[in-house]
């Protein structure tokens, strides 16, 4: 059966219709070649990519000059020497370690740090002595009935009310532990720390200890040794 022929409402609207061409390439010979292209768009059925088109097209805001710049500052390390001293006496209350050293009214405690040689020098050298603290579990008696008197090398740094709360969780390992800090008026090879338990409360009321550290700072236009 000749086209002309075939009863086909739609064959003669598009027989003469004219369709573009396109060339592709023939990897064996080079040459270009033509094939019919359809006279009608063909649409995508991959959802994916065009999801990937729509989201490529969106414009994707920019930080502009507007936004708050960062606020940083760059200033030089300082360099330090800390020698740290973990207490174990009991074990509880002490966190991490769970362990930590007791002292009960009228208690006194030394504790002794050893500065190697080669850090030694003492001119250069700013002291501070750190004390990790917290009262009892004993939380009937007030906290401004606790107090130490603490000396360094034979030096008082401190002799009075402490600024602690009581441990807590009680009977736990205590979560609310604080730093006291004191500066070392006389710096030794050997230094000497004295602490005494100076609370007017019960017998059995204590304060805790968790760690020291001697911290040995730069002074002023001093430096610290080479190692």
């Amino acid at each position: 059966m000749s086209p002309s022929n075939f009863n086909c409402p739609f064959f003669n609207q598009y027989q003469n219709m004219m369709y573009p061409v396109q060339p592709l390439w023939d990897d064996q010979q080079y040459t270009s070649q033509e094939l019919p292209v359809l006279g009608h768009p063909i649409q995508s059925t991959n959802k994916t990519e065009d999801a990937l088109e729509t989201v490529s097209n969106q414009i994707i805001p920019t930080q502009t000059a507007a936004d708050p710049p960062p606020i940083l500052s760059n200033n030089p390390a300082v360099a330090s020497i800390l020698l740290h001293k973990e207490l174990t006496g009991y074990p509880n209350y002490g966190n991490p370690s769970r362990n930590a050293d007791i002292l009960y009214t009228g208690n006194t405690g030394t504790w002794t740090f050893e500065s190697p040689a080669f850090l030694f020098v003492p001119g250069n050298l700013r002291p501070q002595i750190v004390i990790r603290a917290v009262l009892d579990d004993h939380s009937n008696v007030p906290v401004n009935r606790y107090s130490l008197r603490i000396t360094v090398n034979g030096s008082v740094v401190h002799n009075g009310r402490v600024q602690l709360e009581h441990g807590v969780p009680a009977g736990g390992m205590f979560t609310n532990w604080r730093e006291l800090t004191f500066n070392v008026p006389n710096l030794r090879r050997v230094t000497q720390v004295v602490i005494q338990n100076t609370s007017n409360a019960g017998p059995n009321d204590w304060i805790g200890l968790d760690w020291m550290q001697l911290r040995l700072l730069p002074r002023t236009g001093g430096r610290l040794p080479i190692l």
